[in-house]
């Protein structure tokens, strides 16, 4: 005997997924960078502002000379730049200090910039502007550029600088003031150090954050890891606990499925047992013909085989019925299988010639197998004919209570059956009446597939006198019977 065939496990990839390093990853994706732009920002602004600072002294430079050169022609033709009163900060005065000031003119010849005055500063030296820089000085007369130039001992100015045409001149003379940027450059260095290490910090923060802020809001998930387990582990019937609305659906699911499992497993026992009713008689009825060697022993057991086969297979057919009940997608038009059995129950009965009312819904489905409402309508409809006096009704209307449910309502003119039978008529097997045909199976397989569907069956008193049969069954909710 082959052995059996062992259910398929998860593969590793698909049990190392991880809901949190998703949530966090994703959430990363858009903060790092914007982190990093903001330390980046932050850097930019802060250079920015910190030249802003050391460029003001500058213009104000700038301004001075240009406030205080005049112009002296010579007999020659020539003209001599003056400076009658030079800019008051002392470090003008000492030897690279690190604070300069120049008044350029450029020689037309040799293209070449030539220092006319500058600070005592400068020991020597002169400021060598770009190329670029120089170009559009002296094409747009009165520009102010702030830019980065070269000093004595080669260092790194942040120079202020600035075009005029003086009286008695034909070509524009550069007026320029600079400062030794290394200090502000190490400061803007250290703030961005600073900036990138607060930003480091804060990205680890966020991120520790963010897998809090997840595993807290998935902790309600895990708890209800830890309930299912509960209930695998047969420690608990049912999946217990608070969740939140968007979880909560999921537990009652859940603890639909674990009830709909263990209904399925009662309603195998009782289909066994059902079984078992129905093959008890037919069984003593072989043993006693055969204890008594009649005759007619051959046609009898033929007969009792015939309905044992029969309760067999009826009995078969519930138990598949009951077991697809909860996850059939199926969907049935509750008014045609009512008319269709009508119209077959009309021609069986058609001696007692049965006045048929009905009202029935257009448009209305059953969430559910056709061939198990075929059977729930059938039973109830062939238990009116058969009792009714003449009149039966059929009514398929919304279920007042439930939205999602439908009333399929069945009622004759018969006898009727007592308060106190009611609930015996729907036990299997059990027949109120031995002088009528059937198995008395009728109401408890129509009660076994409402609950099935979890649904119902309630018997009561029609407006004739006889039986009325509700039967309340989901309905499809889109409309769609088809």
């Amino acid at each position: 005997m082959a052995e059996p065939r062992k259910p398929k496990l998860p593969t590793q990839a698909e049990v190392t997924r991880s809901l949190v390093g998703r949530l966090v990853r994703a959430a990363a994706l858009w903060a790092l960078p914007l982190l990093a732009l903001t330390a980046f920002a932050l850097s930019w602004l802060y250079r920015n502002s910190t030249y802003q600072i050391i460029e003001e002294p500058l213009v104000e430079t700038v301004t001075s000379l240009l406030a205080h050169t005049d112009t002296i022609p010579q007999s020659d033709g020539e003209t001599i730049i003056d400076l009658n009163r030079e800019p008051l900060d002392p470090r003008f005065q000492r030897a690279l200090s690190g604070l300069y000031w120049e008044i350029l003119s450029r020689d037309e010849q040799t293209k070449q910039l030539r220092s006319e005055i500058n600070s005592r500063s400068l020991y020597g030296a002169t400021i060598k502007l770009p190329v670029s820089a120089v170009e559009r000085l002296m094409t747009e007369p009165g520009l102010e550029l702030r830019t980065s130039a070269t000093g004595a001992d080669s260092e790194s100015l942040r120079v202020v600088a600035r075009s005029i045409i003086l009286p008695n001149m034909d070509r524009p003379v550069i007026m320029v003031a600079g400062i030794n940027q290394a200090p502000a450059n190490r400061a803007v260095r250290r703030f961005a150090l600073l900036a990138i290490g607060l930003v480091a910090a804060l990205t680890l923060g966020l991120i520790g954050a963010i897998i809090l802020q997840v595993r807290l809001g998935l902790q309600p998930l895990f708890d209800l890891r830890e309930r299912v387990a509960d209930v695998r582990e047969g420690r608990q019937a049912q999946v217990l606990g608070k969740y939140p609305q968007e979880i909560a659906p999921l537990a009652l699911e859940l603890n639909s499925l674990i009830a709909h499992n263990r209904d399925i497993v009662e309603r195998a026992r009782t289909h066994v047992s059902n079984l078992a009713h129905a093959l008890k008689t037919p069984l003593a009825v072989l043993q006693n013909d055969a204890a008594a060697k009649d005759p007619e022993l051959a046609a009898s057991v033929t007969k009792q085989t015939e309905n044992m086969l029969a309760q067999v297979n009826q009995h078969l057919a519930r138990a598949r019925a009951a077991a697809r009940a909860q996850t059939t997608t199926a969907r049935s038009d509750i008014a045609k299988a009512v008319n269709d059995l009508t119209r077959t129950l009309e021609k069986i009965y058609r001696d007692k010639s049965v006045a048929v009312d009905l009202a029935l819904a257009e448009n209305v489905g059953f969430r559910g197998e056709k061939t198990d409402l075929d059977d729930m309508i059938g039973n109830l409809l062939d238990n009116a004919f058969k009792w009714s006096a003449g009149r039966v009704s059929a009514r398929v209307e919304s279920d007042p209570e439930r939205s999602d449910f439908v009333r399929i309502i069945i009622g004759d003119d018969g006898p009727g059956i007592s308060q106190e039978l009611r609930d015996q008529a729907r036990l299997r097997g059990e027949r109120l009446d031995e002088t009528m045909p059937g198995t008395g199976f009728g109401l408890a397989i129509v009660d076994d597939l409402a609950r099935a569907y979890q649904g119902e069956l309630i018997l009561g008193k029609s407006s004739w006198g006889g039986l009325e049969a509700i039967l309340r069954l989901p309905r499809v909710q889109d409309g769609r019977v088809t």
